[in-house]
């Protein structure tokens, strides 16, 4: 049997094209192929199992491809989606950073959701079926490990290599598509330095990532230590523009004058003890022992550009995201391939990334949601 629209994903932006197809036409016939023994998987770990759907702040400047996804918002806003999620029975609500979560802050919650929905509209969904091939012809002819499939429009919602096993980008290479190098992101980096003493210390503070002493990228936010790198909302974020031989530098007191402090707190205490009343005790330790003659001068320079060296990035296995994917010059501003007007790429496989804070969970939806307009607006009129 033919079915005119097939989606190769069971993530976010898949689903949701699913759903929004349904939603604007019953009639529409669309099956989700998934590979994974269940759909939805990866909404579970999103916003430390809290589900940051998006963000209140939402804007083109947050995406490496700004000019891309500034189109894409003129037609698809974060009112738009909080209003295709009422729709479907799931009330959000925003943090004091304006990031957009389910009002129960569980993840599971988006997921049941999401489930119900798919009942509801009598979408099919297919599990264990992990496509190996892909032909072209007269529509598509879908290859699985142990069943065939034909449609008519084909769309490609397969994610990327963060925390997943995906052929998608091999089966758009056979498609006629390219890719941008790709690389972990929104991941810890790892570092020269032995942190094993700072293991667990949280600090707020402003991170300058050096190259050369030029600064590539600028941020204030939180850093959590681990034994071998750095991690934490700032330390992922400093991720997406990170080499190895990069340094990151924290300014742990960007709003206070702490050279006034420690000057008068010196008049009464030891360098030591002076820090331990502003610093985690490791940490304390670990300026001293930069500053073996704690001079007061050079350790004011260390709490104002605490430097580490980057040597890498923790595997796909630890990241978020992937950065890189399909070109997106060879993708319409409705995700249709400008290979061909019957395929659809949307959600992680491109070479869409952005920063912490449901910009990228935003970016899934709106994909999604974007595409199944355009195909369903090719259907009303009979193409």
């Amino acid at each position: 049997m033919k079915r005119k629209i097939i989606i190769i994903g069971g993530g976010a932006s898949g689903i949701a094209c699913a759903l929004r197809m349904k939603m604007r036409n019953p009639e529409l016939d669309c099956l989700i192929l998934e590979q994974n023994p269940r759909i939805g998987k990866k909404i579970l770990k999103t916003g430390n199992g809290k589900c940051n759907i998006s963000n209140l702040r939402m804007a083109s400047e947050h995406y490496n491809q700004p000019d891309f996804i500034a189109r894409c918002l003129e037609s698809f806003s974060v009112n738009d989606l909080v209003e295709f999620f009422r729709r479907l029975g799931l009330l959000l609500r925003a943090d004091a950073a304006e990031r957009l979560y389910p009002h129960s802050e569980y993840a599971n919650t988006v997921l049941e959701v999401l489930l119900q929905a798919l009942s509801k509209y009598r979408i099919e969904v297919l599990c264990n079926q992990r496509v190996r091939e892909i032909q072209q012809g007269d529509g598509f002819e879908i290859l699985t490990e142990d069943s065939r499939f034909f449609s008519d429009v084909l769309v490609i919602a397969t994610g990327s290599l963060a925390q997943e096993k995906t052929n998608g980008y091999e089966l758009l290479g056979n498609l006629g598509h390219s890719l941008t190098p790709l690389e972990p992101g929104l991941v810890a980096l790892a570092t020269k330095e032995n942190m094993s003493s700072l293991r667990g210390i949280r600090v707020k503070c402003r991170a300058k990532l050096l190259d050369r002493g030029k600064i590539i990228h600028e941020e204030s936010g939180e850093i959590l230590f681990k034994e071998k790198g750095l991690s934490g909302i700032l330390a992922l974020n400093l991720s997406r523009h990170a080499r190895p031989g990069n340094i990151v530098s924290l300014d742990l007191f960007p709003d206070v004058d702490i050279l006034r402090f420690l000057e008068e707190a010196l008049a009464e205490k030891s360098m030591d003890e002076a820090l331990l009343g502003i610093l985690p005790k490791m940490l304390a330790h670990e300026v001293l022992k930069r500053n073996i003659n704690h001079d007061l001068q050079a350790i004011h320079a260390t709490l104002r550009g605490l430097t580490f060296e980057i040597t890498g990035k923790f595997g796909y296995e630890f990241a978020q995201i992937t950065l890189g994917g399909v070109r997106i010059e060879e993708i319409n501003h409705d995700f249709s391939s400008k290979k061909n007007q019957d395929l659809y790429v949307i959600g992680e496989i491109l070479d869409v990334d952005g920063g912490c804070g449901g910009y990228n969970l935003h970016f899934a939806w709106m994909s999604g949601i974007l595409a199944a307009d355009a195909i369903a607006d090719r259907f009303e009129k009979n193409l």
